[in-house]
């Protein structure tokens, strides 16, 4: 099977390391008010911009890895699986993020196939490089890949937790191993 997964709040807990980013910021209500829509990839204001311009790669940098999330990758890998990264970081928003992320993953023991970087339309590289299932925090990119009869999960994350909605949701690695299984009996 080909699983994409996303990075930011699936394999690694940004959200809490943008907190700690925006609790150092002189206007740190205004940019708490938009942490939704930015983790969503959208930069609703020109300040919040400057602020994402200015911290994302120590925001990058220091987010912990998910509990569990080397070791069900690697699990994946060696059942055969083969795992493909796929994430909105790259040079395109991000100047300096993808050699960051490369050395982040390496040192973090996290194992991938292909790693595939400025993506904000999920569903089109699923179909570009056959993905059988995509494990992403957005709702709009998950319903966006299964309405294009491609399967995903949702994991849950800060910028999901209160949505409904129809597509398989874990809030956990161990979760989504168990979920994995299913889908593969």
């Amino acid at each position: 099977m080909r699983i994409g997964i996303d990075i930011d709040d699936v394999i690694t807990d940004t959200s809490s390391s943008i907190r700690k980013y925006i609790d150092k910021s002189d206007n740190k209500g205004h940019i708490y008010n938009h942490i939704e829509e930015v983790m969503r990839g959208e930069m609703p204001t020109q300040e919040i911009k400057n602020f994402y311009k200015d911290n994302s790669i120590n925001i990058f940098r220091d987010a912990e890895v998910k509990e569990n999330a080397s070791g069900v990758i690697k699990n994946l890998m060696d059942e055969g699986n083969e795992v493909f990264i796929i994430t909105s970081r790259g040079e395109v928003k991000f100047s300096g993020s993808e050699q960051l992320t490369l050395d982040y993953l390496k040192a973090h023991n996290i194992n991938y196939t292909k790693i595939i970087f400025n993506c904000f339309e999920k569903a089109n590289i699923c179909k570009e490089n056959s993905i059988d299932l995509m494990v992403d925090d957005s709702v709009k990119f998950c319903v966006d890949i299964v309405n294009n009869n491609m399967k995903s999960i949702l994991f849950t994350s800060v910028v999901n937790k209160n949505e409904i909605v129809e597509v398989p949701r874990v809030s956990s690695w161990l979760e989504l191993q168990k979920e994995l299984e299913n889908i593969t009996k």
